[in-house]
């Protein structure tokens, strides 16, 4: 399979399997809405200016890279237990996507993607699907119908909002 070569729509369809595969329906149409709502913004060439202007010596640079890469083994730990938490044999669960925040669900979709499409699929599939951005853009295709969950007290008092 040769992401490079793919049609628009080829990918297309296989982007939203790999979403609905590891996230669900709702999981799925859950990352596409927040995509189409979490638009790039700012001013590249000012932005480079501002951390340029503020580069830290190369001591402070190295202590940064370390404290980064603790950081990043904690975040891959934490990432690892949610898949766990979210599935059962491999399917996801729908109350549970539900109940995670949509930073970590879309953590969840972009790795789907990568899994699925490569590096180099997963930001054309995100451009496919940004608004007004052709036939598969969130504002002119029909997006994948959401799975009725029914939310019972059990499930409700198991939110960590909801936990004291």
């Amino acid at each position: 399979m040769n992401i490079l070569k793919m049609t628009d729509s080829e990918l297309y369809d296989l982007g939203v399997e790999a979403l609905t595969t590891k996230l669900g329906k709702a999981g799925a149409s859950r990352f596409l809405i927040i995509n189409m709502h979490a638009p790039c913004t700012g001013d590249y060439s000012v932005e480079r200016h501002e951390w340029q202007d503020n580069l830290p010596d190369i001591d402070t640079l190295v202590e940064q890279i370390q404290q980064a890469s603790k950081e990043e083994k904690i975040e891959r730990n934490r990432i690892s237990k949610l898949k766990t938490y979210i599935s059962k044999n491999g399917k996801p669960l729908a109350t549970r996507i539900q109940e995670i925040s949509d930073e970590d669900l879309y953590t969840l979709g972009l790795e789907a993607l990568v899994g699925r499409l490569s590096i180099a699929g997963m930001p054309r599939f995100i451009r496919l699907c940004a608004p007004g951005t052709g036939p598969y853009a969130a504002d002119n295709h029909k997006l994948p119908e959401l799975d009725i969950v029914p939310i019972t007290e059990e499930a409700k008092n198991e939110h960590p909002r909801n936990k004291k």
